[in-house]
């Protein structure tokens, strides 16, 4: 218990300082000027690593701690990396970005073999794939086999990584993998592109239903599957809205449900021929559950939507009340009488039922829908844990609901949804129930907390902070301690995001939040010492060093790079047209896109240098390609007083490098509505940063 807070409590005050860091620097505070925003940053990364070598020689029985601060350390890089991109203005979210974080993640990662840098590692990987095919500055138009090639790399080599990894990173590289696979169906079947991969993409669904052995990849396996399923079916839907589609909806459903029942069995046996323990039961149940769980979920959507496109096929007006009894009479109540039935068969009827009535709810009268509720309320304690889980879904939707017809405020809605499913959760005795109803809790509760400044807004926070507080430190399952953990993750890119309350004021309050807990964490230790047991990840201390001092110098030689073509470069006066969006880590940007950007009667991809020449009104002007691809194009169009820039070609538009403009929290509109130019330094080899925009 005591170990069990102590850590608790050391995770949550590095987390808050974490978050405060990553928030203070995407405010883009002006108070600092570039070079003592670059200084801050190295110092940051010298405080987590140095602090991680001070914990690691001098309070070796805290050696948890000092790996914490290691990772931290490694963090702390990436978002030096970023803020240099911030300070100078390059690209957004640029893929460069996280290649360079990935770099030296990986190395300790290999040399450390400790899992958090393992999943960062891995979570970077996937982050630069993202924003290289992704640009998020800047438009790319991509061939069709460029596009398929490139997409089927990313999961080939999260593949690869799944193949070789015997640890959680082989989880992570796994789900990775299908992701990407899922990425090249979705943008093929938009775009209209890889026309055969919906059929290549089935058959490797059933190859690895087929030979996969572990029950963990066959229910990840399965969420995919069930995803390329139903958007198929709605894909069909969209193109035909026929009857025989909603038809085949419904046989496709009945199909699913009993290859889902062979798939279990199969499973089960090839694992149970491997496992025996009692432990590996208690694993197959779950499983079981977990596993049924996805099939009803996937079977539920397809019947739903084809019952509602037949409907709206056979009906031009149909009753909100005829479907309300058509939910309860044709699925609700054969589900809850079929006892003894094929347990995903009742689900799915009940999951069917459920959802409809959801869909004609607030068509009918509140009375009618209190009723019914009251009803499912008085059968839930007499049902399986299966039926309670679904029907507490049900309750908590239809509560919602019942209270909308007295108040718009969405708050007060989830605040239903937070009494209710805490009520059961407080007398629930079953673990996976349990579990449910703590998530339903904690999700309705983090809506709460929504960028609303009024004074339920501190309440909800306040409450939620307490609550998630309790769990983590007080709570004995893991299992419910994990929800509380995923929970507090969402709680800082929920607030990351929100724009009622300032970047800068919650980094002040997070950082003061997270010192206050580590002091009150370490005199709590104080008074009853502990000794963690736990070894140590710095077998090659000599090697790591010299990756932290390559990360140094590279953030150092970078920033002295910029300022020397600031110092130094020619003033360029651009026209330009902005948007504004906000970076994952770097803070509101505007996107710029230039007049010369766009390039007449060419068609290739590459490096480029144009000609700039300066017009009457002092901007300068795209006059002619000097070089593509290290060829000289149209040289003999440069004039003295002209000036050659670098940048990519893709089809007919140019990418310079500078089109991203980083400016302070909440400014990105007013200056998106002044903008017109931008001075950009360019260096004598056609280097450019971008230095402002004006009106």
């Amino acid at each position: 218990m005591v170990e069990r807070v102590v850590k608790t409590g050391y995770l949550l005050g590095i987390s808050l300082l974490v978050a405060a860091i990553i928030y203070f620097f995407a405010a883009n505070w002006q108070g600092f000027d570039r070079l003592t925003k670059v200084a801050l940053s190295i110092g940051m990364m010298g405080l987590f690593y140095g602090g991680s070598a001070v914990v690691a020689y001098t309070v070796k029985r805290h050696r948890f701690l000092s790996h914490w601060l290691f990772v931290c350390g490694a963090i702390a890089f990436g978002i030096s990396v970023a803020l240099i991109g911030q300070i100078y203005n390059s690209h957004a979210d640029s893929f460069w970005l996280f290649l360079i974080w990935l770099i030296p993640s990986s190395f300790f990662a290999l040399l450390t073999r400790y899992s958090p840098l393992r999943l960062l590692s891995v979570l970077l990987l996937q982050l630069t794939f993202w924003f290289y095919y992704f640009p998020s500055s800047y438009q790319i138009e991509r061939s069709e086999w460029e596009s398929f090639v490139l997409l089927l790399l990313f999961a080939v080599s999260n593949a690869v990584i799944f193949a070789i990894s015997r640890s959680t990173m082989a989880y992570a590289a796994y789900i990775a993998m299908h992701g990407w696979l899922f990425v090249l169906f979705v943008i093929g079947i938009t775009g209209e592109k890889f026309k055969f991969w919906p059929y290549a993409y089935a058959l490797l669904f059933f190859a690895l239903f087929y030979f996969l052995k572990r029950r963990s990849y066959v229910l990840l396996t399965g969420v995919f599957a069930g995803a390329f399923f139903i958007t198929q079916y709605f894909r069909f839907v969209e193109q035909y809205f026929q009857e025989w589609v909603f038809f085949s909806g419904l046989l496709l459903a009945a199909a699913i449900i009993y290859m889902g029942a062979l798939l279990v069995k199969r499973t089960m046996r090839r694992s149970s021929v491997s496992n025996a323990t009692s432990a590996s039961d208690e694993k197959g149940k779950v499983f079981v559950a977990l596993f049924q769980a996805l099939v009803t979920a996937v079977a539920s959507a397809l019947v739903v939507s084809s019952v509602m496109g037949l409907i709206a096929l056979w009906t031009n007006d149909f009753s909100p009340y005829m479907l309300f009894l058509l939910a309860i009479g044709g699925f609700v109540v054969p589900a809850l009488v079929w006892r003894k039935g094929n347990k995903v068969v009742r689900y799915t009827l009940l999951a069917v039922g459920y959802m409809l009535g959801a869909f004609s709810a607030s068509g009918v009268s509140v009375f009618f829908l209190a009723g019914y509720s009251a009803v499912l309320a008085g059968l839930f304690f007499r049902s399986p844990i299966g039926v309670r889980i679904m029907t507490a879904i049900a309750l908590s939707i239809y509560g919602a609901i019942i209270v909308s017809h007295w108040t718009d405020d969405f708050r007060f809605m989830l605040l239903v949804v937070l009494i209710f499913n805490g009520i059961l959760y407080t007398f629930s005795k079953r673990k996976h129930e349990r579990i449910v109803f703590l998530s339903l809790s904690f999700g309705a509760l983090v809506l709460m907390t929504t960028d609303i400044a009024d004074r339920w807004d501190v309440l909800f926070h306040i409450l939620f902070v307490t609550a998630l507080f309790g769990f983590l430190f007080f709570q004995k399952d893991r299992y419910e301690r994990a929800v509380a953990w995923g929970y507090w993750w969402i709680f800082f890119v929920w607030k990351y995001y929100e724009y009622a309350w300032d970047l800068l004021h919650k980094s002040l309050t997070f950082s003061l939040a997270g010192i206050v807990l580590l002091t009150v964490t370490a005199l709590f230790e104080k008074r009853k010492p502990l000794v963690f047991t736990e070894k140590s990840i710095f077998r090659k201390k000599g090697l790591l060093i010299g990756i932290i001092a390559l990360q140094v110098a590279a953030i150092g030689y970078t920033a002295f790079s910029k300022e020397q073509l600031l110092t130094h470069g020619k003033l360029v006066k651009l026209q330009l047209v902005p948007i504004d969006p906000r970076s994952l880590l770097q803070g509101d940007y505007v996107r710029l896109g230039y007049e010369i950007s766009t390039v007449k009667n060419v068609d290739e991809r590459g490096t480029i240098q144009v000609i700039l020449r300066k017009d009457e009104e002092g901007v300068y002007r795209f006059v002619d390609i000097y070089s593509l691809n290290g060829k000289l194009y149209h040289s003999d169009a440069y004039q003295t007083g002209d000036v050659l820039m670098n940048g990519k070609l893709n089809g007919d538009t140019v990418v310079y490098g500078i089109e991203s403009y980083f400016v302070p929290e909440k400014t990105g509109g007013d200056v998106q509505r002044r903008a017109r130019f931008a001075y950009v330094r360019v260096s004598q080899t056609g280097d450019a940063i971008l230095e402002k925009v004006s009106d």
